[in-house]
């Protein structure tokens, strides 16, 4: 979520968005090491991941745990309650998202499609929240939150293919940027942390044929 309506503080969402910027680390690490050796270390991750999130909705002790460290940066729909419907939190997406799109993608698309979701949604959801003030038709977020994404993103992809040598185009990034913007303001049930990079990466991989 962006620039949705505001169920947590804003010091809270700060917080939740400095762990984005933190899990910058899994692109440059895929940039790093690779795509085979990105997938043997993401795979296992995200099945954790996925694991734990289960966990703390069928285990009472689990559940216990993990909410005393991590409830305050969640927002209450990731809160449902205890033996319920399975939801996943936006870590757990994200996780998913990384393995999904390093098999998916090309290692240097998948990782910049990965990075702009992580700069561009912090960028969205603190700058919506503070400025925002044209919103979407029928939506909750604002356009301001929206071109703070894309510009946010199209820097932070450039960044990092200009310091690790990704062989990716201006247009590419353009493209990538703008896609993951408005896919990220698009009412769909799919979390944005999933849905976006892969639309961006796959963006990305369309212009880069064209």
């Amino acid at each position: 979520m962006s620039d949705s309506v505001p169920v947590i503080s804003y010091a809270a969402e700060v917080r939740r968005k400095a762990l984005h910027l933190l899990a910058l680390v899994i692109p440059a690490g895929i940039l790093w090491v690779g795509r085979e050796v990105s997938l043997w270390i993401l795979v296992p991750l995200a099945v954790l991941a996925v694991l734990g999130d289960w966990s703390r909705q069928r285990v009472a002790w689990a559940r216990e745990g993990l909410h005393r460290v991590f409830a305050p940066l969640m927002r209450p729909e990731e809160i449902p309650p205890f033996g319920g419907r399975i939801v996943f939190n936006g870590a757990t997406t994200m996780m998913v998202a990384a393995a999904l799109s390093v098999a998916l993608f090309p290692a240097a698309l998948a990782a910049l499609g990965l990075a702009m979701q992580q700069t561009g949604d912090a960028a969205a959801a603190l700058v919506g929240r503070k400025l925002g003030r044209t919103r979407w038709p029928g939506s909750p977020k604002s356009v301001e939150g929206t071109v703070a994404f894309a510009l946010v993103a199209a820097l932070t992809a450039w960044v990092f293919a200009w310091t690790f040598g990704a062989d990716v185009t201006l247009a590419q990034i353009a493209a990538g940027a703008a896609v993951g913007a408005v896919v990220e303001v698009l009412p769909l049930s799919i979390n944005d942390n999933l849905r976006v990079p892969l639309a961006a990466s796959l963006a990305m991989v369309v212009v880069g044929a064209v």
